[in-house]
């Protein structure tokens, strides 16, 4: 990480974790759809059981590797640019840190 403040560095791991547990609350609710699918008869154990499996296997190992290897200013900053974290949840100081990498992700978001 840059040579930030402890401070800033505290929060940008607070920040990084709150975004984790966001983006894992999601996709967790979208496996538990899958679950109450199973439960009222439109699948069966063995779809329910292969979602499962691509949910350990893929997004959630995923969601793990991008919040263990990547910075937590790169976290949080595609975290406020894509809405996980809300620019009011990010203390000033640091969004001013991180503001110009959130608008160069939203620039580039927009193009695709």
């Amino acid at each position: 990480m840059n040579e930030y403040s402890k401070k800033i560095r505290k929060r940008l791991k607070e920040l990084t974790a709150l975004a984790y547990q966001r983006e894992l609350d999601t996709e967790l609710k979208l496996l538990h759809e899958k679950f109450n699918d199973w439960e009222n008869g439109k699948t069966n154990c063995f779809e329910l059981n292969e979602h499962i499996h691509k949910f350990h296997n893929g997004t959630s190992k995923e969601i793990w590797k991008k919040y263990n290897y990547t910075d937590p200013d790169m976290i949080v900053s595609s975290a406020v640019a894509f809405e996980i974290l809300k620019r009011d949840e990010v203390p000033e100081e640091t969004l001013d840190i991180i503001d110009r990498r959130v608008k160069l992700i939203q620039e580039i978001n927009e193009d695709k």
